[in-house]
């Protein structure tokens, strides 16, 4: 299977809305957000109808994005609320993207530095994230993924529509197609994004205890972590609705004491602890069997 990691710039339309609360989930129809450390999917936990991932300082994560579907989708994927590609405030409608073949899987290392470099996704405290270093830390603790499937062509297709100065796309000399639209903006020529406006109610006071609490906050964030290889190249895809994702991946993430603290069901069969003992203890734990206990699935012939 061919993972390597695909740019695109999409081909967009009218805006949308945000895309609300509703509750955060690691899986949605055909496609799945697996959180990897050292390769291996960390533990999930289910609670109030959202998904969970216990994390640990200083760990090296990756995020993996399944397309279990039989057609091209593109992600575009979210970190304490800040682009993976760009770094800046999340919005799924002017976003790049990952391209995420038929019935595979893309892995997102970190935040993108160039076309074959990344910088880590690493657990660490809030005041030391990405976020909270470049803005606000009021995002922190949470991954999104928004899924878009690609336009499929209409049929019949008879003829081929030439090409003009007025088309989307150009064919490029090898071939393949390369998009000839201007490319997002690096950090350095950007414009500066406006001060997110004061919510009613609020003054200044109120404003200055809020940036305060984000600056403190407790639990894990997501840092700026080393330089690592990581190949990417662009590719022409044109999204099915270019501003409504079919799916919004999530999870929301923390360590062992934040989670407890938000009521999250840490403790259980798969990590006992002394109450969960006590309620399971059995009076008579010895089975005695005269033959030989059968294999799972066995059946007598």
């Amino acid at each position: 299977m061919d993972t390597r990691t695909l740019l695109v710039l999409p081909l967009l339309a009218g805006l949308a809305a945000p895309a609300g609360a509703a509750p955060l989930r690691s899986q949605q129809g055909p496609y799945e957000l697996q959180v990897l450390c050292e390769g291996v999917p960390l533990r999930t936990y289910d609670h109030a109808g959202e998904t969970y991932v216990l994390g640990h300082h200083g760990d090296r994560y990756t995020l993996r994005v399944w397309n279990h579907s039989g057609r091209r989708v593109e992600v575009v994927a979210t970190v304490d609320g800040r682009d993976v590609i760009d770094g800046r405030p999340g919005d799924y409608v002017r976003k790049r993207g990952y391209v995420v073949p038929a019935y595979g899987y893309v892995d997102i290392e970190g935040w993108r530095l160039s076309a074959g470099q990344v910088a880590a996704f690493r657990f660490s405290s809030v005041d030391r994230s990405y976020a909270a270093r470049t803005g606000s830390a009021r995002e922190v603790g949470v991954i999104g993924v928004a899924v878009f499937p690609e336009r499929l062509p209409s049929r019949p297709l008879y003829l081929p529509r030439p090409w003009s100065s007025r088309s989307e796309t150009a064919p490029a000399r090898d071939g393949s197609a390369s998009d000839v639209r201007a490319q997002a903006p690096s950090p350095k020529n950007a414009a500066p994004s406006p001060p997110p406006a004061s919510e009613p109610g609020r003054d200044a006071k109120t404003e200055g205890a809020l940036s305060r609490l984000e600056r403190f906050r407790p639990g894990l964030g997501t840092a700026f972590g080393e330089a690592m290889d990581s190949a990417a190249y662009q590719v022409e895809f044109h999204r099915q609705h270019p501003s409504r994702p079919e799916a919004i991946l999530g999870v929301r993430y923390n360590d062992r004491e934040g989670l407890l603290a938000m009521g999250v069901p840490l403790d259980g069969p798969g990590e006992p602890d002394e109450a969960w003992m006590r309620r399971t203890a059995d009076p008579f734990p010895f089975v005695s069997r005269r033959y030989a206990t059968p294999p799972p699935g066995w059946e007598y012939r």
